[in-house]
C-alpha cells in the first residue's frame, strides 16, 4: 500500500470514496434523498472546487487504485477533515496508515497537536481514533447539508502520539 500526497487527478475518485462511504455509514444519521440524490454531486462539487493550501495535508492510500484517502486542514492546530476508505479496504488498516501519515506530515510542518470530528454512533471509527491514543473532548453540533448531527471532538493534544503509531 502506497500512501502519497493527492494529485488534481485524484479528485473524482476522492469525491467518490467521500459519497460512497456517507452513504454506507450515515444512513442513520442522515436523509436517504440527501444521501442517495444529492451526495454525489455534492462531493463532486466540493473537491472539484477545494482550495488546498501548501500547508494543508491531503493524502491518498493506493495499492492497484486509490483506496481511501485523509484530508486535514493546517491551522494552529490540525484539523483532520475527512478520513475515508473504500468498504472493501476497511479492517486492512488502510485508515490507520493514512491518519499516522497526515500526523506525520503535520509533525513536519512543525505542528503540536492534531484533531478530527467523529459522529457520535460510529463506534468503529472511534474506536480506531482511541487506539491510536486520541481522547475524546466534546460534542459539537455540526449542519451536514443542512441536517444537525452530533460529532465528537478526538484530539491528540501531542501529535507524537499518533505520528509514532506508524510501527
Amino acid at each position: 500500500m502506497n500512501i502519497r500526497p493527492a494529485e488534481d487527478k485524484d479528485r473524482p475518485i476522492i469525491a467518490e470514496i467521500h459519497a460512497r462511504s456517507w452513504q454506507e455509514n450515515y444512513r442513520d444519521y442522515l436523509p436517504a434523498e440527501l444521501l442517495d440524490e444529492r451526495i454525489p454531486e455534492l462531493m463532486a462539487e466540493r473537491w472539484r472546487n477545494a482550495e488546498i493550501g501548501p500547508q494543508d495535508i491531503v493524502l491518498v492510500a493506493e495499492d492497484d487504485q486509490v483506496q481511501g484517502f485523509v484530508a486535514a486542514w493546517d491551522d494552529e492546530m490540525v484539523y483532520v477533515d475527512n478520513l475515508h476508505v473504500r468498504s472493501d479496504g476497511r479492517s486492512k488498516g488502510i485508515g490507520r496508515k493514512l491518519l499516522v501519515a497526515a500526523a506525520e506530515t503535520a509533525k513536519r510542518n512543525g505542528r503540536k497537536t492534531i484533531w478530527l470530528h467523529v459522529v457520535v454512533g460510529n463506534d468503529r471509527a472511534k474506536s480506531l481514533y482511541t487506539r491510536l491514543g486520541g481522547i475524546a473532548d466534546g460534542i459539537d453540533d455540526k449542519d451536514l447539508y443542512g441536517t444537525i448531527v452530533p460529532n465528537e471532538r478526538i484530539i491528540w493534544r501531542d501529535i507524537n502520539t499518533l505520528a509514532e503509531q506508524s510501527n
